[in-house]
């Protein structure tokens, strides 16, 4: 688990600029190799998102899901793991939990590569830096979760999964 951290640390020497598109593409590409994964052994069923048009999830997925899952999955868990004194480590812990936890329900394969693998790339770019200032934190963070969504939006149309 060092290189876990030592991964990540390095990070953390980044700009807001650069740590969002860096963090965004890595959190991507993670989930995706997991989710092809899971999708080839458990198989998949179709997401809820998938019968609305193309620009009706492109505003879903990059408009309206990464700053309000931001507030309410990253934003507000961390807020009270940091009120209650706890560690870096807690606050994204608790935040990736809750965030799985809310994308489960879509299947085994979103739930872990996008609840489990994004919530903690997420949670962790809140974390950091709402060290420096809560709305930093808001915005590199929203920004980051938009670069995920962004890139699995524009992979799911290349995939011909739009009807």
């Amino acid at each position: 688990m060092n290189w876990i951290r030592r991964h990540f640390a390095r990070y953390k020497e980044r700009g807001p600029w650069s740590f969002c598109w860096r963090i965004g593409l890595e959190s991507t590409v993670v989930s995706l190799a997991l989710a092809a994964v899971l999708v080839g052994l458990l198989g998949t069923s179709e997401r809820e998102f998938m019968k609305f048009s193309i620009g009706q999830v492109f505003a879903l997925l990059l408009l309206v899901a990464p700053p309000l899952e931001t507030l309410i999955f990253q934003a507000l868990p961390i807020f009270i793991v940091r009120w209650r004194k706890g560690s870096l480590r807690t606050q994204i812990l608790v935040s990736t939990f809750i965030f799985a936890a809310a994308h489960f329900p879509e299947g085994i394969a979103v739930g872990v590569s996008a609840g489990v693998i994004g919530g903690l790339y997420f949670a962790f770019a809140y974390a950091h830096w709402r060290r420096h200032a809560r709305w930093r934190a808001f915005w590199v963070t929203t920004l980051v979760h938009a670069i995920h969504n962004g890139i699995a939006f524009i992979m799911l149309i290349v995939a011909g999964n739009w009807a």
